[in-house]
């Protein structure tokens, strides 16, 4: 019962929190360059309101103008996690858009939308182009296309990479540079959790509406996260979408395994 009301407590906390910073949000969108300061502690409040720690592991993000990172995909509170580690924006689906209050706040967050069609990857990395031109800050995608149970890395959807066909195997100073990055939940109070444990924090079920996972999750709180930043690819030395696909895939799900003690 007295967890049931810390979590009530936390939710609360979390959406007066969202409803009081909406005039700043609206206020700082509009300004652009003081967007990368306020978004990084507008997660790191909530963060703090939900129960959620954050260690970074590895190396640092490369200097890259144009910086792509890679990462694995649990649920919405990874954009949370990463976002209160990382100065970036993230790129997301289209359909994020349209949902109640959060797609609201994306757009604001300046989220990047994409398609995720293969016809459409001409599209895309025009719209890439000019995020990077426009806010000089890395950009974050999930290349899974989906949110996994917490426990695995899904395979990477090669139709993702398809908007770098045109940089594949070319080398130019105008590529794309991708950094690859593995993020688990992994702790929770001092102790190693385990994978049915892990599962409360991945929205992944299409039954589960999003405020049955965000009181579960919540409830499930403190937890511990734990990233890992990989070394950036250089995509021209790929021959074809499909390779580069595999190759960060296996990255991300190498460092995925070590965070969360499955390496062989």
């Amino acid at each position: 019962m007295l967890k049931n009301i810390i979590t009530v407590f936390k939710i609360i906390l979390f959406v007066l929190w969202m409803i009081v910073q909406m005039p700043v949000l609206i206020i700082v969108h509009y300004t652009k360059f003081l967007m990368p300061w306020y978004a990084k502690f507008y997660f790191k409040a909530v963060c703090l309101i939900l129960g959620i720690r954050v260690k970074v592991k590895g190396g640092k993000l490369a200097k890259a103008r144009k910086l792509l990172i890679l990462s694995n995909h649990a649920s919405y509170l990874d954009i949370f996690a990463l976002g209160s580690v990382f100065k970036t924006n993230f790129v997301s689906k289209a359909d994020v858009k349209k949902w109640p209050m959060f797609g609201w706040i994306a757009s604001l967050g300046n989220t990047v939308y994409i398609t995720r069609n293969r016809m459409d990857a001409k599209n895309q990395i025009s719209v890439l182009d000019k995020a990077f031109e426009g806010r000089k800050l890395p950009l974050i995608i999930f290349p899974e296309g989906t949110s996994s149970n917490g426990c695995e890395v899904l395979p990477f959807k090669s139709s993702m990479f398809a908007m770098f066909e045109n940089q594949i195997g070319k080398k130019s100073d105008n590529n794309i540079v991708i950094q690859p990055i593995s993020m688990a939940y992994v702790s929770k109070r001092g102790r190693r959790i385990s994978d049915s444990e892990r599962q409360a924090f991945a929205w992944w079920l299409d039954s589960q509406t999003i405020t049955n996972h965000l009181f579960g999750a919540v409830k499930a709180m403190p937890v511990g996260v734990e990233i890992i930043i990989g070394d950036p690819i250089d995509i021209s030395k790929f021959k074809d979408r499909k390779e580069l696909a595999s190759y960060c895939h296996n990255i991300v799900e190498s460092g995925f395994n070590k965070l969360t003690g499955k390496e062989v």
